[in-house]
């Protein structure tokens, strides 16, 4: 039986379940109602800095991030949520981006309303949550290329494309003098991090602060090695048959990679060792 023949290539198709894509598409459409639905929603939508925190404010801190000055502001948002959203998608189901949409809007927003809550200014836009979802890009996939238009630069990698954009946000976000919000784009970056982070730990592509990490004393019982009937010895003492494998691989499919045990995970290590003739 080919691998195209299993049951968990048809699954995410058939299933109720909403994948990334059809997330990703959804939170498009939403954004463009929304636009279009400004006239009669009136500024209620929009973050509102200055007078007193509650939970209209807290609210207004998800509802901005669907709403949008102008068609360009709207177009420019929606072009760099698809652009990025499509390189993340593979990785992620509909919840899971859907949290990764909302971690940018939220920290994006956070962040600005820490330094500019007696300023009285408004905040509206998706542009926190793209910064979340081009963090998220970089670090699943850090390898893919982009050529930038008026820029006589080579094709820049994800990981050099977002690195560069981040410290600029970092730089304009102290110009007072301005209307783009360049502290709640940061804030969505960080926020898209963070969850990434809390979604994939260890096995992300690409950590811009995994050595940091590394650095960090562990504990001591950290240190002490397995026990002798350990998963890791476990799951090596037998061949993996081809039952087992479409039963972890329907586990994978299903329910996600952090659903597999330490012993699960060995053991598809093992099968991909025998595949490869290693074994």
């Amino acid at each position: 039986m080919g691998i195209y023949d299993r049951d968990y290539m048809h699954r995410q198709s058939s299933g109720n379940a909403m994948n990334g894509s059809q997330a990703l598409f959804t939170i498009i459409a939403v954004n463009v109602i929304f636009y279009f639905s400004q006239g009669r929603i009136g500024a209620d939508f929009i973050l509102q800095t200055g007078g007193t925190f509650g939970v209209k404010t807290i609210m207004q801190i998800f509802t901005a991030g669907f709403m949008h000055a102008d068609f360009w502001h709207l177009l420019f948002n929606m072009w760099g949520l698809y652009i990025f959203g499509k390189l993340v998608t593979p990785h992620l189901n509909g919840k899971k981006f859907f949290i990764l949409y909302f971690s940018g809007v939220l920290a994006g927003n956070l962040l600005f309303l820490a330094f500019n809550w007696h300023t009285g200014n408004r905040l509206l836009g998706a542009s926190g949550a793209v910064c979340a979802v081009m963090a998220a890009a970089a670090t699943l996939e850090p390898e893919r290329k982009f050529v930038m238009l008026l820029m006589p630069f080579a094709p820049l990698k994800t990981t050099t494309l977002v690195i560069c954009y981040t410290i600029l946000e970092f730089l304009f976000s102290f110009n007072r003098y301005t209307n783009i919000a360049h502290l709640a784009h940061l804030g969505g970056f960080i926020g898209g991090y963070i969850t990434m982070r809390f979604m994939f730990g260890k096995r992300l592509p690409w950590d811009p602060l995994r050595k940091i990490f590394k650095s960090i004393p562990k504990p001591d019982f950290a240190s002490t090695p397995p026990p002798p009937n350990s998963s890791a010895d476990r799951a090596n003492e037998t061949r993996v048959s081809s039952q087992e494998l479409d039963a972890l691989l329907n586990k994978l499919s299903t329910s996600g990679i952090n659903s597999l045990s330490e012993y699960e995970l060995a053991r598809l290590r093992k099968a991909r060792r025998q595949m490869r003739g290693e074994e």
